[in-house]
């Protein structure tokens, strides 16, 4: 997909005050007043500019809210201007205004005959949302040779092959674009999917019973987001009982397995134009593995827009616009969700994640504990409450959250590294070290875990050789990683090696730089050589560096006590 088109701003700029100086020099004041220009003198622009840069400039940072906005407004005041419309497009599209965005391109097609092929989409969207799949193959046969692109032209010629009645035509479609993705698992296995439900569309027993064991052959292959559509053939074409343990033995636990019952006994939640709402959704997954995932959003934005209950569009939505700092809109997406989808789970998890990082601690709990009376996401809410807790300092109450969680084979061991790390939090160092050992024992190979544990033994003064050793397992297995290099370079400080301790601790601080305790511990390395003037250097340092409170009030300790008669 071509990249999006901006004028050099110091260039529209220009040749706008330019132009605009000549005409006001013509217009009389009532003209300006009826093009919706407020200036102050015959010289100044007329709004649009400024809400056209504005646009452009909110679009830039990420800020999809006011870049929708300002883009509306400078319409508002022109909309003959090809670069006007084009960023006002751009903008409506990452604000998830199809509509809108369909009458821009109307006005577009009056100012140029060459467009983008980024202006097909929301038309092809459009025909499949009103059932006109003759019309969105014709416009997708503009589409460009980008594999995104092929993908969508492959299947919804395909499938119009299907509903003019060519089965054998619209199979080996499928067959061979799936033969020339072999190297694409997810391609080349949702193509065989279409492949049985084009064969499903056409009653073909004999064709569904072989599809279908060609796919469950290497099922490992195949997403989890493509189960329903399997389900659904097997479920109406096959035999129910099959298709239910298929799901039960399959699915994701975050996943609700009552709810995907209830679509398959649905025939309006399945159908061949929600199933191609689902190829805008792929499209999204291509797009984001080659062009990265900025640019993946608007496909994401059409399956949506082709149907609403596209729950997962919703998430990975959502999940984009909650990294861009756009809070609010991303919670909005999760709010309008029209229906329960088997990713309720996720869905009401994600908002937690949200409401907690609007600061709505108590909103994020409280839309938690309804599972906690459900069997099967108890544990994994707990664990979600308990963390809350954990991260807003509250680690009595996180300890205690976890303390509910029934041990079973199946719990999840990052029970008990949450549990040394709240016992550690509370300086409960007898628990802690207690714990050690289960931890240990559940994770004997995860590098966190040996530094987290060898570190705090290093700290606290005891089994400095368990300790040590842990550590450099770690540093083995991560030698980049900065908060592994410090813990050694403590450990060898615990261990009076000043020497090898600044070696790993500068290392640290370089890999680090932001850290407040690494920085403080090389301050500590430092001082204990002598090193004064380096060692007040880098502890005044440390303080202006995030950090937690105790580390500040210890640095400015050591700064008092040792440097308290320098000026």
């Amino acid at each position: 997909m071509e990249k999006i088109k901006h004028f050099k701003i110091y260039v529209f700029v220009l040749f706008s005050l330019g132009v605009l100086s000549i005409e006001n020099k013509a217009l009389t004041n009532e003209k300006l007043k009826d093009q919706n220009i407020v200036a102050k003198d015959k010289s100044s622009p007329p709004l649009y500019v400024g809400n056209y840069l504005s646009s452009i400039f909110a679009f830039k940072t990420g800020d999809f809210t006011n870049a929708f906005h300002h883009s509306q407004l400078a319409l508002n005041s022109k909309n003959d201007s090809f670069e006007l419309l084009d960023g006002a497009f751009n903008s409506n599209i990452y604000f998830g205004n199809v509509k809108n965005a369909l009458e821009i391109i109307s006005k577009l097609e009056l100012l140029s005959d060459d467009l983008d092929q980024k202006f097909l989409y929301p038309t092809i969207a459009e025909e499949i949302r009103r059932g006109d799949l003759d019309g969105a193959f014709e416009v997708s046969q503009l589409l460009g040779l980008e594999n995104h692109n092929v993908f969508l032209k492959e299947i919804l010629s395909a499938w119009n092959a299907a509903f003019l009645g060519q089965k054998g035509n619209s199979l080996s479609q499928l067959d061979s674009y799936s033969k020339e993705n072999t190297n694409s698992f997810e391609i080349s296995y949702y193509l065989k999917i279409h492949a049985l439900l084009v064969s499903s569309y056409f009653n073909d027993q004999l064709e569904i019973e072989n599809r279908y064991k060609e796919i469950i052959h290497d099922l490992d292959n195949i997403p989890p987001r493509y189960y329903l559509f399997i389900a659904k053939v097997v479920y109406d074409k096959i035999d129910q009982d099959i298709a239910k343990n298929f799901l039960l033995k399959n699915l994701p636990q975050n996943l609700d397995f009552e709810v995907y019952i209830d679509l398959l006994k649905d025939d309006s939640q399945i159908n061949q134009f929600s199933l191609l709402a689902n190829v805008f959704f792929e499209m999204g997954y291509i797009v984001a593995r080659s062009e990265g995932l900025f640019n993946s959003i608007p496909f994401f934005w059409y399956s949506l827009y082709i149907n609403e209950k596209n729950t997962e569009a919703r998430l990975i939505l959502s999940s984009f616009y909650s990294n861009m700092n756009q809070k609010k809109f991303a919670l909005k997406l999760l709010d309008d969700n029209p229906h329960k989808s088997p990713s309720w789970i996720i869905l009401n998890f994600e908002k937690s994640y949200l409401y907690e990082e609007m600061n709505n601690v108590d909103l994020a709990i409280s839309l938690l504990e309804k599972f906690k009376k459900d069997e099967r996401f108890r544990t994994k809410a707990l664990l979600r409450i308990s963390n809350i807790y954990r991260r807003n300092e509250n680690y009595q109450r996180s300890l205690n959250t976890l303390k509910l969680i029934q041990i079973k084979e199946n719990t999840p061991p990052e029970i008990y590294y949450y549990k040394s790390l709240n016992y550690v939090m509370l300086k409960d160092w007898e628990s802690a070290i207690k714990s050690f050992g289960v931890l240990l024992e559940k994770y004997p190979e995860n590098p966190e875990v040996l530094n987290f544990v060898g570190y705090t033994l290093v700290d606290r003064n005891v089994r400095l050789k368990e300790g040590i050793d842990l550590i450099k397992k770690a540093v083995s297995d991560e030698p980049q990683n900065g908060f592994y290099l410090d813990s050694l370079g403590w450990a060898y400080f615990k261990l009076g090696e000043i020497d090898k301790a600044i070696i790993y601790l500068e290392r640290s601080v370089e890999l680090e730089p932001q850290e407040m305790e690494i920085t403080d511990h090389l301050g500590d390395a430092y001082w204990e050589v002598k090193r004064y003037k380096e060692a007040e250097l880098v502890w005044k340092r440390a303080l202006t560096l995030s950090g937690n409170r105790d580390i500040y009030e210890r640095i400015e300790l050591k700064l008092n006590k040792y440097f308290k008669n320098e000026k």
